[in-house]
């Protein structure tokens, strides 16, 4: 089956990932968690959170009994806990060695934290502490890197030939290369 088909297969959805996240917080924070405290966490109503409790309590990630606290199992706590990583890892690559703004590269990392598997997470943080170190090789790439990183061989012309797009060239489907103002998203 092709990828795009199984995006949602995912066992977890992004507001899953962010209840099992709000529920650790606050456990950590306050050492109890209930109902009221998820909903004023996150914005959203009593309701809402006792619904998404029951799906999560359906698939092992909490244990809810009504009007009590909110606990979260082993399985929704390493879940939380891998979500949480994932988001610092992918915050991290996008600001220190992308060099996407923050505003953007956080709403970014929140957008696809509960998505990546592990493997790639791992490999990804080997790689960002790899060019962020002062191995001769690295301090090489960063700067190579900033001389190279806005340069497209194709120049932009969809048609051309491009080594770098390994391809026809992307940067024309692309929104402007220029980087937006910081939390403005390219309206292209």
């Amino acid at each position: 089956m092709d990828t795009w088909k199984r995006f949602n297969e995912k066992d977890l959805t992004h507001s899953m990932a962010h209840y099992l996240q709000a529920v650790a917080g606050l456990k950590d924070e306050k050492g109890h968690v209930r109902v009221g405290d998820i909903a004023s966490r996150l914005g959203v109503s009593k309701s809402g959170v006792t619904s998404m409790l029951h799906s999560l309590s359906s698939r092992g990630l909490v244990t809810h009994e009504p009007y009590g606290c909110v606990e979260l199992t082993e399985t929704g706590r390493r879940i939380a806990q891998r979500t949480e990583s994932n988001r610092k890892v992918l915050t991290m690559f996008f600001t220190d060695i992308l060099r996407v703004p923050d505003p953007i590269a956080i709403e970014d990392a929140c957008m696809t934290e509960h998505l990546v598997s592990p493997e790639s997470i791992i490999q990804l943080l080997r790689l960002t502490s790899f060019i962020g170190s002062e191995d001769d090789a690295a301090r090489r790439f960063r700067s190579a890197f900033r001389d190279y990183q806005l340069h497209c061989a194709g120049g932009g012309d969809g048609d051309k030939e491009c080594p770098v797009c390994k391809g026809s060239c992307l940067a024309g489907s692309l929104p402007d290369l220029e980087a937006p103002a910081p939390g403005k998203r390219s309206s292209k």
